[in-house]
Formats: structure tokens, C-alpha cells, sequence
């Protein structure tokens, strides 16, 4: 087996480092998970499954954890092979990126009192950009929610935070989103894989006279506080495309500023084109 490890601890996760003893395991853990359903030792699995644990697949398809395991389903990228492994630590809270060609998979490791336990796994195989029906708006659409409110109540102070700055983030302010977006940060999407710069270079280009469009709403969102970071999932239907699931990492850098350090896109291959209408 030739499996090659990089660990990226994020450099604004630096102040986390540190703050949970036995995170350097968590590769050999997640390995150890990926060969036991490989193995199809289910037994084994089950020890490693949070009770909170979900799954979405590459076609947006979610599963919850007993219906992930009644339907037997396998991880899309396996144990063999040249894979590339991407570590990021956040305290009680380990990021670990699976890749092996155009094949992602994304597990959120969350220290319990039993152990690290796979809280989340979102898989992307990426598709060609030209099967993406994803267009932009030709009139403005003010962003009411998640600018404003969303259908989600924040219960923890972390929570609360992470809320706060992602809503700034998406605000419709480049600078904002500059601002809270990690400058290692980058979005795994089901039609590619982009750089904070990328995005950067994008977000400037636009014609400053255009239309302003307000990011993808939310219909469903479900957050974990881990109390270092905060693990959230998200169904959000993008304007004139297919609605999509974000899985994403919130967490303060070295200067207590949250920001958005991880991103998972992964289309509903079943959604149709959702489109806004236009008030009158």
C-alpha cells in the first residue's frame, strides 16, 4: 500500500493545537475505520460511529447513522492506492480530507469521553463543470436569509459566533468575506475544487454594476459544538441551479476572530433548478 500522509494543521487553528491529547491518532484511527468496512467487520465500525453520525454521499443523498449502516454502504475513497491524507486539528475536533484523484472524502473526527468518534462524512467525486446548470441571477435578490435569519437557534456561545460571522461573511461585502474565510480554505465542490484565492479572484472580477445576489439560503441546518470549533451541515438551494449540502468547520484563528476554515459543496443531483421569482 502506498498511502501518502500531509498533515496541514491550519495555521489559524495554531492557538487550538495541542488542546486535546491523542489527536495525532486520529489518521491511524480513520484508517483503521476505512479497512474495517472494507473488511466488513460491521462490528468494529459501529465503535467508531458517533450517535450523531451522518453521512452524505457524492449524489446528495443523506443518511443518517442507522440507515447509513442497514444499507451497507462502503466509503468512496479506499484504504489502497496513492491517497492523499490532509490533517487539520482544532482541538476536540479533527478535520481529515481523504483524496484519491477526482475523489474527496471529508471526515469530522470529534473527541468524546470514549474516544474519537466520526462525528460527519461528506464524499465528493467531482464532475465536469460543463454538467452544472449553475447561473446567476439577472435581478437583484436581496439576502434575507442567512443575512438575517435563518431556521436555526443557536444554543451555545460558540454556536451564536460561528452564526454571526458566517452571516457577515455572506453579507454581500467582499472585504467581509475576505475577512472570515481562512486564507488555507478551500471549498471541495461537486464541480471542483477552489482556492480561497480562486474564489478571491472571482469575487473581484464582477461587474460592481451587476445585480446584487444574496448567498444560497438555508431550508435546513444542524450544528455541533465540540468546544473548540463548530461542525455545521446545511441544505441550501442556489439560484437558477440544484440545491446543495455544505458541510463546513467554523473556529476561531490565533486572534479569536471565527471564521469558515473547511468547505464541503456537494449537489443534490436529485434537486431540480431552483429558481427566484421576481417580486413585484
Amino acid at each position: 500500500m502506498n498511502k501518502t500522509i500531509l498533515t496541514l494543521a491550519a495555521l489559524s487553528a495554531l492557538p487550538l493545537m495541542g488542546a486535546s491529547a491523542g489527536s495525532d491518532s486520529v489518521a491511524s484511527t480513520d484508517k483503521a475505520f476505512v479497512q474495517a468496512y472494507e473488511k466488513g467487520d460491521m462490528a468494529a465500525v459501529k465503535k467508531y460511529l458517533d450517535p450523531d453520525f451522518t453521512w452524505i454521499d457524492t449524489d446528495g443523498v443523506f443518511y443518517s447513522k442507522d440507515d447509513a449502516l442497514a444499507l451497507g454502504l462502503k466509503p468512496l475513497v479506499p484504504s489502497e492506492g496513492d491517497v492523499k491524507i490532509t490533517e487539520h486539528k482544532y482541538g476536540k475536533l479533527v478535520w481529515l480530507q481523504e483524496n484519491l484523484g477526482n475523489k474527496y472524502a471529508a471526515h469530522f473526527w470529534v473527541e468524546r469521553p470514549g474516544g474519537w468518534k466520526l462525528l460527519h462524512t461528506s464524499e465528493i467525486a467531482t464532475r465536469p463543470g460543463s454538467e452544472n446548470p449553475d447561473g446567476r441571477s439577472p435581478y437583484a435578490i436581496p439576502c434575507v436569509n442567512p443575512c438575517q435569519t435563518m431556521p436555526y437557534r443557536p444554543v451555545t456561545a460558540n454556536e451564536k459566533a460561528a452564526i454571526k460571522a458566517w452571516m457577515e461573511q455572506e453579507d454581500g461585502t467582499p472585504e467581509h468575506w475576505r475577512l472570515h474565510v481562512a486564507d488555507d480554505n478551500v471549498m471541495i465542490g461537486s464541480y471542483g475544487v477552489s482556492t480561497k484565492m480562486d474564489r478571491w479572484n472571482s469575487i473581484s472580477k464582477r461587474n460592481p454594476n451587476a445585480p446584487k445576489v444574496g448567498v444560497a439560503p438555508v431550508l435546513f441546518g444542524r450544528m455541533w459544538d465540540t468546544g473548540t470549533a463548530v461542525v455545521a451541515l446545511m441544505c441550501q438551494p442556489t439560484y437558477a441551479g440544484k440545491a446543495y449540502w455544505s458541510s463546513r468547520v467554523f473556529a476561531p484563528n490565533k486572534d479569536g476572530l471565527w471564521q469558515m476554515m473547511e468547505s464541503y459543496h456537494i449537489t443534490i443531483q436529485a434537486s431540480g433548478v431552483m429558481n427566484e421569482v421576481q417580486g413585484k
